[in-house]
């Protein structure tokens, strides 16, 4: 079984050129590892006749399944499908189950069928179809040497679902791989290396437990993999889970896949509570992060981002007597905002930052990245001081994430 690993293949000439990121091969190889099939190689090719056939017959040598991103579009460019004929000894023919789920697609969004649409029915005869409900292109398979190939497009949702919804259950079926247990914590406000001392002995006590830490902008993720079916391991891992949980409670925002803002959100539909945010500092990020959560009409009533002096008096009602003497960026200030916003909605919780978020705007004693942020719950508020960095993006993303952290603790009186 150690010997068994998976290749990602790429294929597109603007990965190569940097225009496009490959979060494909990224998302494939944590779902291959989620089933514990490890990826051995990914590999970006052009979108060329020989560089796909080369990676094909690469990828036989050394691969037992082959997954195949790219190259299915209805563009002429695309090529992908006569070499597969070619490497697999196939032919292309019309797939009329292809063609009618191609019609129903483009029927729902009032698109006409073209030429384009219609070529992409013509699959390899030899390969198996994998239905694409986010697409006009099916996915493919098709075996050689008892290797397996997978093909999909590269459009990330259209790439996702054929992974998920076929290819992962495929192959820890015909793989017969073992049992794969993985569980995940997710951090913030605390770094890579305070984490890692904070948990250090309960790690020396579990050394048969792996363990990675994965820094992100706004936080640790740390997850957990163990693979046996045996079920005092199984067992064991809990408890080193359980320990670690224990030991990093106040950081921990979720054990699950999803971000800070909507554990937030999830928290206020709980509490039944409403939420309002004033923004200088963070220029409109925390409300896009907050809307950016399905459903967040139910808490989240309304936001200002109050960029000058003028705007912060008649909106939210900061006393000009407070920015002559302590100035925008100031505790003084973000306790007025925060007040005057959470009064401005009648919402239940409010957060309000301000700062200079660089590169620019340092004045003495107050640097670029310097943030004061605060939150507010009923009458109970909260506020800190940052010290960020000199990158504006990102000071913006840690402003936004540190307010919404810092509700998060105001609620649950952590």
């Amino acid at each position: 079984m150690d010997s068994i690993r998976a290749e990602i293949i790429s294929i597109g000439n603007e990965i190569l050129a940097g225009y496009t990121i490959n979060t494909n091969a990224s998302y494939i190889s944590q779902e291959l590892m989620r089933i514990g099939l490890p990826v051995g190689w990914v590999t970006t090719i052009s979108d060329e006749h020989d560089a796909i056939m080369h990676a094909l017959d690469t990828a036989l040598k050394r691969a037992k399944a082959v997954l195949v991103t790219g190259g299915l579009g209805p563009t002429p460019d695309d090529i992908t499908k006569k070499t597969i004929c070619e490497f697999f000894q196939t032919e292309m023919v019309f797939n009329a189950e292809v063609f009618e789920d191609v019609q129903n697609f483009l029927r729902t969004r009032g698109v006409d069928l073209n030429r384009a649409n219609r070529d992409q029915a013509l699959v390899p005869a030899a390969a198996r179809i994998i239905r694409n409900k986010m697409g006009t292109a099916p996915g493919l398979l098709l075996q050689k040497n008892g290797v397996y190939f997978f093909f999909m497009p590269g459009v990330p949702a259209e790439m996702k679902y054929i992974t998920s919804s076929f290819i992962t259950d495929f192959l820890a079926k015909e793989l017969r791989l073992p049992e794969v247990h993985n569980r995940l914590l997710r951090t913030t406000g605390i770094a890579e290396a305070k984490l890692y001392e904070r948990l250090k002995d309960i790690l020396d006590l579990y050394p048969d437990c792996q363990v990675a830490f994965l820094p992100r902008h706004i936080g640790v993720d740390l997850r957990f993999r163990l693979i046996s079916n045996e079920q005092k391991d199984i067992h064991r891992l809990e408890q080193f889970v359980k320990a670690v949980e224990e030991r990093a409670a106040k950081y921990i925002f979720t054990d699950r896949q999803i971000e800070l803002e909507e554990r937030l959100g999830e928290i206020l539909v709980e509490k039944n509570l409403t939420l309002a945010v004033a923004e200088s500092f963070t220029g409109g990020l925390l409300s896009s992060m907050l809307t950016d959560v399905p459903g967040s009409s139910r808490y989240f009533l309304g936001g200002a981002v109050t960029y000058s002096n003028e705007s912060k008096m008649r909106l939210l009602n900061v006393q000009e007597k407070t920015l002559a003497s302590h100035g925008a960026v100031s505790e003084e200030t973000v306790l007025e905002m925060v007040s005057g916003v959470q009064e401005h909605f009648a919402s239940d919780c409010a957060i309000a930052t301000t700062g200079i978020a660089g590169p620019t705007g340092a004045t003495p004693g107050k640097p670029v990245g310097l943030c004061y942020i605060a939150a507010r719950y009923k009458q109970k508020t909260a506020v800190r001081k940052f010290h960020f960095g000199t990158d504006r993006i990102i000071n913006k993303k840690r402003g936004a994430v540190a307010g919404l952290e810092m509700l998060r603790r105001l609620l649950l009186n952590i």
